[in-house]
């Protein structure tokens, strides 16, 4: 049995094409028990859900489920007669052309092909969206670490220096892996650890030693030429490796923790990088709004489940209204209390300079 951020599941994998890429990095959430809540499966001989309208063709409406096709992966959330989850039904879409799926791993910035990838999927597409149905929960685009008394998380858009700052606190810092892209956040004022791997990026590299014989590690002959093709033909912001976070650093949460600081980070024209308090209504609005950004592709099907609903006369099992009213709700439960800062980026400082200061300027907040 497996505890996705609280979520008892149990998970079955039959397809050997990844069931031991899955399980491997899936371990970690292992727990004892015998009554899950859910059952997570890449079988669909029991999908027996009857569909009655697709519109659009990529999303399947029926009465108890929400069927979402997806090119990387087909997902089905099914729920009993009381709108309760039970069953999701997963399927990796990859070609089985060896040709082609070595093609795509050329091509692929992180030099993986959807099998191999099978983690970074399952996280994204099933265990993040499995939190959407939750009560108590909300997923926040953050990176995070805590000295595991406290959680820090990091907020804010792709590209603004989350992963940098989580890096530098992790592994220079000591401080214990937390998540590296979707933070999940509890009604209790926790956050649970994300084992999704770390996204290491080229220009992460820079300058950093330590950093960069550990990714040097993971990378085979044919990776190093492909991490050296890709960063001198498209750039460093277009190559990456994952990696475990537990080979990554010392240290790596193995519970879920109190949070005590939040950090939104937002570039802006400043002279310097500087840190201000925030209301808390703003805050949560700009949380959501990047949360519903960065799963958009989600919230379409959303809308098309809540139209195909109405289109049959039935009753949508979730609208993007109550969603966005729950994850309010549940924010301002999160956040009840804790700090909260809009940390201010000058839009061309330097890297190096960035690094530098930026942990300074954390180290003082959260040190007070």
């Amino acid at each position: 049995m497996y505890s996705f951020f609280g979520i008892t599941s149990n998970l079955e994998v039959t397809n050997k094409a990844y069931s031991k890429i899955l399980t491997k990095e899936l371990e970690c959430y292992k727990i004892n028990g015998k009554n899950a809540s859910i059952l997570i499966t890449d079988d669909w001989s029991s999908f027996d859900e009857k569909i009655i309208s697709i519109n659009p063709s990529i999303h399947l409406y029926g009465p108890n489920c929400i069927y979402i096709k997806n090119k990387l992966l087909n997902v089905a959330f099914v729920f009993n007669e009381n709108g309760v989850l039970v069953t999701v039904y997963f399927k990796l879409n990859y070609v089985k052309s060896p040709f082609r799926s070595v093609l795509r791993k050329w091509l692929n910035m992180q030099f993986t092909n959807r099998i191999e990838n099978i983690g970074q999927i399952f996280h994204e597409l099933v265990l993040v969206p499995l939190t959407f149905f939750q009560d108590n929960l909300v997923p926040i685009h953050a990176a995070g670490f805590t000295n595991l008394d406290k959680g820090f998380l990091l907020g804010g858009t792709g590209g603004v220096g989350k992963t940098t700052i989580e890096i530098d606190f992790c592994l220079n810092n000591k401080m214990a892996f937390l998540t590296d892209d979707i933070a999940i956040g509890s009604v209790n004022g926790e956050v649970f650890p994300n084992y999704n791997w770390p996204k290491i990026y080229g220009y992460n590299l820079v300058g950093n030693k330590i950093l960069s014989e550990k990714i040097s590690k993971t990378k085979s002959f044919l990776s190093s030429i492909h991490w050296f093709l890709h960063k001198n033909i498209f750039g460093i912001d277009k190559v990456r490796r994952r990696i475990s976070s537990f080979n990554l650093y010392e240290n790596t949460a193995l519970k879920n923790v109190p949070l005590g600081h939040y950090f939104i980070l937002n570039k802006k024209d400043c002279e310097e990088l500087n840190c201000e308090e925030i209301e808390l209504d703003k805050a949560i609005k700009m949380t959501v709004e990047i949360i519903i950004s960065e799963y958009s592709a989600f919230f379409n099907h959303i809308s098309w489940h809540e139209f195909n609903a109405l289109s049959n006369n039935e009753k949508p099992i979730l609208t993007k209204k109550t969603l966005e009213q729950k994850w309010t709700k549940n924010l301002y439960q999160l956040f009840e209390n804790k700090k909260i800062r809009l940390l201010n980026i000058p839009l061309n400082i330097p890297h190096a300079t960035f690094k530098k200061q930026v942990k300074t300027l954390i180290d003082s907040e959260i040190n007070k």
